[in-house]
Order: structure tokens, then sequence, then C-alpha cells
């Protein structure tokens, strides 16, 4: 755990080194966005979701998930305009920072490494009809709403439009399917890039002094991901009946890091990247320390 938890910061250090020397023009954190939002990141969920063996009981995963992150996402953004007076922009930032978790990334490999491989198909169903559906739905909704100041039909278009959504779609539909390896082996190369250039991206566009700026938002989005929305899930997983593999894998997917697509998506749609990188950047370091601690909750509680 610890082991993916560091590659994660040096690839992070890597991108602020590039930033600090200029190796690359300035932008170049926008284009690798683009590049993860629209080949590799549909790559790795059609890579996750398309060989699970999907059993009845990881049904009861999504409406429970999906619920629980809509409405920290919903009331982080009210919180965020209204009570910190933050822009639409920036409450849509801050609101991604605070909800939606890197369940895919970040929360596979913890959740192998702490409770084995027959808990990976849970963990992707909690990802995937979880907190990847409210992320393309809710999420992208709001970062329409957040670049154009409206809610319209043109924003479930957008949804439809995106790969990484349409990925998603055709995983379900080819589930178990035989897909030929050369195509698999190129979706398999290309989904491997995902983090690696998420990573650096956020470090190209990182900065210190936007950190400082912004601490309040970044620490109130912080406590909400890493402390309250797993308290949620523990408490409302033990009154709910959920087989004790399942409960264990919704708590420490709800307790991960802020997602790293949530990046992309600020990119894209003209949010603030500053606020969503600096969140993302505390909360993974923070993880190294809350993470094992949610893990030791799980087993006395």
């Amino acid at each position: 755990m610890y082991h993916v938890l560091l590659i994660m910061l040096i690839l992070i250090g890597l991108g602020v080194v590039l930033q600090l020397f200029k190796i690359f023009p300035q932008g170049t954190a926008s284009l690798l966005n683009k590049f993860v939002l629209y080949i590799s990141f549909p790559c790795l969920v059609f890579r996750s979701l398309q060989p699970a063996q999907i059993e009845s009981s990881y049904w009861k995963i999504p409406p429970l998930a999906f619920s629980i992150i809509t409405i920290t996402f919903l009331l982080s953004y009210s919180w965020g305009k209204y009570s910190l007076k933050l822009s639409p922009s920036s409450s849509t930032s801050f609101a991604m920072g605070a909800a939606f978790g890197n369940t895919a990334f970040l929360g596979y490999p913890f959740v192998i490494a702490l409770l084995g491989e027959k808990a990976l198909p849970p963990a992707i169903f909690f990802d995937q009809m979880g907190n990847f559906l409210v992320v393309y739905t809710v999420g992208v909704a709001f970062c329409v709403y957040s670049k154009y100041h409206k809610f319209a039909l043109s924003s479930f278009k957008e949804i439809l439009k995106l790969p990484p959504f349409l990925a998603f779609i055709l995983a379900l539909l080819l589930n178990g399917m035989p897909i030929p390896s050369v195509f698999m082996d190129t979706i398999n190369r290309l989904a491997e890039t995902t983090v690696p250039v998420i990573m650096i991206a956020i470090g190209l566009s990182l900065s210190i002094k936007n950190i400082s700026s912004g601490l309040i938002p970044i620490l109130y989005a912080t406590v909400i991901k890493l402390a309250l929305l797993p308290i949620l899930f523990l408490i409302l997983t033990r009154f709910i009946h959920f087989e004790s593999i399942i409960r264990q894998v919704m708590v420490l997917q709800s307790a991960t890091p802020t997602l790293m697509s949530s990046f992309a998506l600020a990119s894209i749609y003209s949010l603030d990247t500053e606020l969503c990188s600096s969140i993302i950047f505390i909360t993974t370091i923070l993880s190294f320390v809350s993470f094992p601690l949610w893990n030791l909750i799980l087993h006395n509680f």
C-alpha cells in the first residue's frame, strides 16, 4: 500500500520539477489531461469491468454508493458556494475534491493489498457504478453548468459523448465475452499510462502558493473526503445488511484520496484547477496516515 502511494508522490514530484525548470511549454498539463480523459482512462474502465465476474450481491452496492456520494457532492457544492463564498467554478472543484474518490487508481491496489483478490469485483462495482457514475452524471452536469452558467439538455449530451462513460456501457454489454488478444493488449497498454500521466499533469499544475492561498477550502475538502465520507459508509453499512467483505470494501473505497481524473475535468471545463490539484495533492499525502487508520477501525468496529 505504501509502495503504491510513494510511486504516486514521486510522479507528482516529477511534474513539479518539470514545471520549475520549464521543460515543457505552458499548457502541457491540459494536453495530458485530454489524453487521459479521452484515451487512457476509458481503456482502464473497460479493462477493469469487462472481464469481471458479476455476482447478484454486488448489485446492492451501487444504490448506496451513488446516493451517498451524490449527496456529499451536492452538500459540498452548496457549502462552498454559500458558506465559503466560492465562485461556481471553485465550488465545483471543491465538491469534486470532497466527494469523488480515487477508487480505481488507488482503491484497487489498496483493496487487493488489504483484503486480497477476492475483494476486487465489489471494489470495481463501487468504483464504476457508484463513484464513477456520479462523476460522469452529476459531476459533469455541474462542470457544464459552471462553464456555461446553466443546466441544460446539453449537459447530458456531454455525458453521453464522454469516452469513459461509453467505455463503461460497452464493458457492461460485452461483460465476460471473449475479446481478441491484440485488442485487449492494446487496451491494457493504454490503460497503464493513466496513473503516471495524470500524476505528472498534477505536478505540472501544482503550486505551493496556491495551496497556502486556498488553505481553508482545501482543509475542509480534505476532512470531508478522508474522514466524514467514510464515517457515513461505516455507519450505514453497519445498519444496512451487507456481507462482511463488501462492507469493508465500501468503507475502504470511500476513504481513498480525491479522484485524479477530477483534475482532468476541472481543466477541460475551465474550473479552478489550482484548488483541485491542491486538494488531490494534500489528500494523497494524508492518505498515508488515514488509510491504515481506516483499515484498523474496520477490524475493530
